[in-house]
């Protein structure tokens, strides 16, 4: 198994939150934007394979990403997925993709880096918005966890 180093997690998401949203501004090519990211004075901050991994996997996976969270956020507020701010946006794609796609990730770690980053790059308050839309996510898309973290708040109460 893998040895997982958290703060190079941690600069992973935050390297691929920033592509996500430049492409999202820009559209440019995946590679293009890759490139840029993983130059050694960014690969050494950062677990190089699992930023190429959430990234790659976004840009690809980008349309049904945004069909789970479009189901979400019509429920959770008014505003639309293309109403949201390219930060948030770029946020809650990557939390999606990673919920969905990256299982060695805890849940509470998926959620917790994502409010982190909404926190530093985002409106003063977009971290609870992010927050509540992956909140609502966790019952579909991490059903084990899900039910695993609701029975032992049930034990607790």
């Amino acid at each position: 198994m893998q040895n997982i180093n958290p703060r190079k997690r941690r600069m992973s998401r935050r390297f691929a939150m920033q592509a996500i949203y430049q492409w999202l501004l820009t559209g440019n090519e995946m590679g293009y934007i890759s490139r840029q990211f993983t130059v050694d004075e960014y690969a050494r901050q950062m677990d190089v394979e699992f930023f190429n991994k959430i990234l790659t996997g976004v840009l690809e996976h980008h349309t049904k990403l945004c069909e789970i969270l479009g189901r979400v956020m019509t429920k959770e507020s008014e505003r639309s997925l293309e109403q949201v701010d390219p930060i948030e946006r770029s946020i809650l794609l990557l939390g999606t993709y990673e919920f969905a796609h990256c299982y060695e990730s805890p849940y509470r770690v998926v959620i917790n880096e994502a409010i982190e980053l909404a926190k530093i790059y985002g409106a003063e308050d977009s971290f609870k918005y992010v927050n509540a839309v992956l909140d609502k996510l966790m019952p579909s898309l991490r059903p084990v966890e899900w039910r695993s973290s609701q029975s032992r708040s049930d034990k607790q109460e």
